[in-house]
């Protein structure tokens, strides 16, 4: 894949959110008195919260700032943290992410404390009667000017993952891309709300790529023209084994085949063995889970295993608990996990 463009913008724009140096005393800061005069709405975006301590002041300041945006803060957090995943996992194979994207990725969970707003910056003040004040604020232009910058550089970053995946259709790859640039979109749909307040004039500016419902239908269609054949060789037990598989798989959004051609062929070999322990009150079974996956060209792609032992009163009541085991492992433990961070090392 081409060199993406860095989400980032040069290293001489750093997150200018900073904590102001905690003061006391009797005479209150102009921002607790009259925060209108000391930040004025033309230049700022502000809230002063007030609490019996820092934390439940700083609580009520974020809060009424994100109310200002009239966001969610919640939701704000964890786009950061879901578009800071995407990146950490990536191993570049695919997608080339720089070092400045590394870091901001990181810097978007790190301000959890001003819940995921960036170029917030702070100040503390506690009156003699133990209340503290905190004031929360974003400068317009300052701010304006940085989400702009950044709203360019995802808008390319999805543009190119969405060029990218286009070339490789019913692919894992090309789900994973989508997906990822799924993950930009709802990142810049938040800045989008950001900026517009920050500055009324871009209200009527538009995201290239529509918005993130549209990037996440292209990531559904992906995955539903992925057709995966389940192949079950060895101990399954009523089609247990064989409805684990095809169940996360499903999860996923990929559909099982039944007939005709397919994307990937999923071969899966489950055995179990009766163990004798020499143990007079229990009877145990062990287990072996192989599978692979290739491509339509025959190709392996990825492959795994797992291993394990389940003991009972019984020899058929220990071979219950041990599917039980490798279903719970292939749901989530054991393939699922593995699955999962196949996908994520394709970018």
């Amino acid at each position: 894949m081409k060199k993406l463009l860095p989400l980032l913008l040069p290293a001489v724009w750093t997150l200018f959110g900073c904590a102001g140096s905690p003061t006391s005393g009797n005479s209150a800061p102009l921002w607790v008195s009259d925060a209108e005069q000391a930040y004025p709405n033309s230049e700022w975006i502000s809230y002063t919260g007030s609490g019996r301590d820092r934390n439940s002041a700083e609580s009520a300041a974020i809060k009424g700032l994100a109310q200002r945006f009239h966001i969610d803060a919640t939701s704000i957090a964890s786009s950061n943290q879901q578009y800071a995943r995407s990146v950490s996992s990536s191993s570049g194979k695919k997608v080339e992410i720089s070092t400045q994207n590394r870091e901001f990725a990181l810097e978007l969970v790190s301000v959890s404390n001003v819940s995921g707003l960036i170029g917030v910056q702070t100040e503390t003040w506690t009156a003699r009667d133990g209340t503290v004040h905190v004031n929360v604020r974003m400068n317009r232009s300052e701010c304006s000017e940085r989400y702009t910058a950044m709203i360019r550089e995802n808008e390319g970053l999805i543009r190119s993952l969405k060029q990218e995946a286009a070339k490789t259709p019913e692919t894992f790859d090309a789900y994973q891309m989508l997906n990822f640039a799924f993950n930009a979109a709802q990142l810049t749909d938040n800045f989008y709300l950001l900026l517009r307040v920050l500055d009324p004039a871009t209200a009527s500016k538009r995201p290239e790529y529509g918005n993130a419902d549209t990037v996440k239908a292209l990531a559904q269609n992906a995955a539903r023209s992925i057709v995966v054949t389940v192949k079950i060789q060895g101990d399954d037990v009523d089609g247990r084994i064989s409805k684990a598989f095809s169940s996360y798989l499903t999860r996923q959004g990929f559909r099982i085949n039944t007939t005709g051609a397919n994307s990937y062929t999923l071969n899966v070999l489950f055995k179990m063995e009766d163990l004798d322990l020499a143990n007079e009150r229990y009877k145990y079974v062990s287990y072996v889970l192989n599978y692979s996956v290739k491509n339509k060209s025959g190709l392996e792609v990825f492959s795994g295993s797992d291993t394990g032992r389940e003991g009972h009163a019984t020899t058929g009541q220990a071979r219950q608990r041990v599917v039980s085991v490798a279903e719970t492992s292939i749901g989530s433990t054991g393939f699922a996990k593995q699955f999962d961070e196949y996908l994520a090392s394709l970018l």
